[in-house]
């Protein structure tokens, strides 16, 4: 972000919290996607795609948050 953008955020503590939650809350979904994929895949094999296409977009999230902290990070 640019330092410009990067004053829009009036307080980055609350910023840096709320983004570290979602990404726990995609952490634990992804995982419970999982658990319940083994656990009961008869009954989730009609919503196969759905549910490839939600575990990719979690782990994109996730993974471009903790990316993009740790270029920051760098600074």
């Amino acid at each position: 972000m640019s330092e410009n953008a990067n004053d829009l955020v009036p307080d980055k503590l609350t910023y840096q919290t709320n983004k570290r939650r979602m990404a726990w809350v995609l952490i634990f979904l992804m995982a419970l996607t999982t658990v319940l994929t083994l656990a009961f895949p008869d009954r989730l094999a009609e919503a196969e795609s759905i549910l490839m296409t939600q575990y990719i977009s979690m782990c994109g999230l996730v993974g471009a948050y903790f990316g993009f902290s740790a270029i920051s990070g760098k600074k």
